[in-house]
């Protein structure tokens, strides 16, 4: 490592030490969200999700049918009203989540084979828990229904293998693929955690490229240290960020792969080679927009409109595939778009290997036009120092 490059890294790290904000922006704050988001999901799955009864029938068939939607491990039977407006104001008040309701004349209809109908409500404005909601519910009315239907015939003195199968219908055998368990942690972790580090890190290099830029010293100290070699300036400039960076993200991989059992179905070579790419080109977009406004305020603006936003464009709660053009191409020119995508092959998918590259195509096409756009701005300013 060249003298001069060392003297640009000693020099950033001791302004990185001395600005307040900085460090704070740098060493505390990547931590402090880790840590925080893995003890707010370390549970993995939603359980016990409150939600009401409203038993009009109050018969065996209906109390048969609240105990199978009670068994689920996902729902928790915490209110029960005799009304149905009252369970209403407390799905309202979000006191729970769901309401059950079981109209009256449920078994008799039943009986009489009419196919009584028993109404869900559920709040779909929180989608996870709407999600959980509908899916527990329908597998959990689906066994009662048959179970009812079975205790039904057996007392109507049918034999029980003529009853079971009477019962018979077409065998679905549905197997979630990449995340069998459901587990929040390998998915929603692998996509806030890297959007948050994103906006962190072009703040904190818009802070760096920007301090030098409008104190009146026009980078003059540092391409001094840096011999005016650009490249030089540049790495000295990233590196003390670079390094801590990718210490945050390998801890947070060790956790959920040694802690939370978060499953290494690719190569782990391939998700640090990923680790460094996205560090990397995130650090580049920081200084690019840094380097191109025209104000302070404009420098951070930009960068605060391009990574703020970016978790709904990366595909990871809404498909890509589905999204308009704009919200598309936006997502295709963010850095944490292809890094989850590198993070989810390499943990949950297992893709072959030409699969597995593709993302890594995008990130240094997008390393490589940055890079040759600050080369070029750098140049310019190189040009009016000498």
């Amino acid at each position: 490592m060249s003298s001069s490059l060392l003297q640009v890294i000693r020099w950033e790290l001791s302004k990185l030490v001395k600005q307040r904000f900085l460090f704070l922006l740098v060493f505390i704050y990547p931590l402090l969200f880790i840590f925080l988001f893995l003890y707010m999901y370390h549970a993995g799955v939603i359980t016990q999700v409150p939600i009401a009864v409203v038993d009009q029938d109050t018969t065996k068939s209906s109390r048969l049918l609240i105990q199978q939607v009670a068994a689920s491990p996902q729902l928790q039977v915490a209110k029960r009203y005799q009304d149905l407006s009252s369970a209403k104001h407390a799905l309202i008040k979000g006191d729970v989540y769901a309401v059950l309701f079981i109209q009256p004349q449920f078994e008799k209809d039943l009986i009489a084979g009419r196919q009584p109908e028993v109404v869900a409500f559920y709040n779909n404005q929180y989608m996870s828990a709407g999600t959980i909601i509908f899916r527990a519910m329908s597998t959990a009315l689906k066994t009662a229904n048959s179970q009812i239907v079975l205790q039904g015939l057996l007392e109507n003195g049918v034999a029980l293998p003529v009853a079971q199968s009477q019962m018979q219908t077409v065998p679905t055998n549905l197997h979630p693929l990449f995340n069998p368990t459901l587990n929040y942690l390998y998915t929603l972790m692998s996509g806030l955690i890297p959007t948050i580090l994103q906006i962190i890190i072009m703040i904190a290099m818009v802070t760096s490229i920007t301090r030098d830029r409008f104190d009146g010293t026009s980078y003059q100290k540092t391409l001094q240290l840096a011999n005016y070699n650009i490249f030089t300036f540049l790495v000295g400039r990233i590196t003390p960020y670079f390094s801590y960076f990718l210490f945050c993200l390998i801890l947070f991989d060790s956790i959920l792969i040694a802690y939370f059992n978060l499953p290494l179905n690719g190569y782990l070579m391939l998700l640090i080679f990923g680790d460094i790419c996205f560090i990397l080109t995130s650090c580049l977009y920081g200084i690019f927009f840094g380097l191109t406004g025209s104000t302070l305020a404009q420098a951070y603006g930009t960068a605060s409109l391009v990574a703020s936003p970016s978790f709904g464009f990366t595909g990871l709660i809404f498909p890509r595939i589905a999204m308009n053009t704009f919200a598309y191409v936006w997502g295709a020119l963010l850095p944490v778009t292809w890094y989850i995508q590198i993070r989810l092959d390499q943990t949950l998918r297992a893709p072959n290997m030409m699969t597995s590259l593709e993302p890594f195509i995008y990130l240094l096409i997008q390393f490589s036009i940055v890079s040759m756009l600050i080369m070029l701005h750098l140049r310019k300013i190189r040009r009016r120092l000498i």
